[in-house]
């Protein structure tokens, strides 16, 4: 374990912590903090997959494997590894949950999909042995608490739409869906917040 300390001095602007770093076998340093993103992405695959197993009835075991993908990929952070990762839980979501089923077991799924996303685009924010910003966090964690207060009423809405309680004509699902398209593609082409 070795310590790096960020270029430049605290008149430039640069945060002056100090980061204890890792390095496995002779690869490059991490951080602390880094690693503790990865860790949560793993954590937050294996509570996705708990919740899958819960909401099929059971899967084949190889699926578990898919929980250390995240420390697989720590450093492909910037690239498209970790929404390709996301993007495969989902597909795996749909082909082992039985068709036109609504579990209850979707919405810490959907807690942990996110929790798992934010913790990959934070980690892309910073280099590999640097630390995150406390404003940077904030943002990061104002984002997923809100994403988390809106999972239930989703699926609550979902809920309502599937028993035929709330009507709904084909038109309103091709303008909702056309809007939450809208939506993921703002978030994605807007760069993570930055420290001032």
């Amino acid at each position: 374990m070795t310590t790096a300390r960020p270029r430049g001095g605290v008149e430039d602007g640069a945060d002056p912590t100090t980061w204890r770093t890792v390095r496995f076998g002779k690869g490059r340093p991490w951080s602390l903090p880094q690693l503790g993103l990865a860790l949560t992405g793993v954590a937050s695959a294996v509570a996705f997959l708990l919740c899958l197993q819960a909401a099929s009835g059971g899967f084949d075991p190889v699926w578990w494997a898919l929980a250390i993908v995240p420390l697989a990929t720590l450093g492909f952070a910037g690239s498209a590894a970790p929404l390709a990762f996301w993007g495969l839980m989902l597909a795996g979501w749909f082909l082992l949950t039985p068709s036109g089923s609504l579990s209850a077991w979707s919405v810490p799924a959907a807690i942990a999909l996110v929790v798992g996303h934010a913790a990959a685009a934070l980690s892309a924010t910073t280099p590999p042995a640097g630390g995150l910003p406390a404003r940077v966090v904030r943002i990061w964690g104002g984002r997923v608490v809100l994403a988390a207060l809106t999972a239930p009423a989703v699926a609550a809405l979902a809920g309502a739409l599937r028993s035929g309680e709330l009507e709904a004509s084909p038109a309103a699902y091709v303008i909702g869906l056309g809007g939450l398209a809208v939506g993921v593609f703002l978030l994605r082409t807007e760069p993570p917040a930055q420290p001032d």
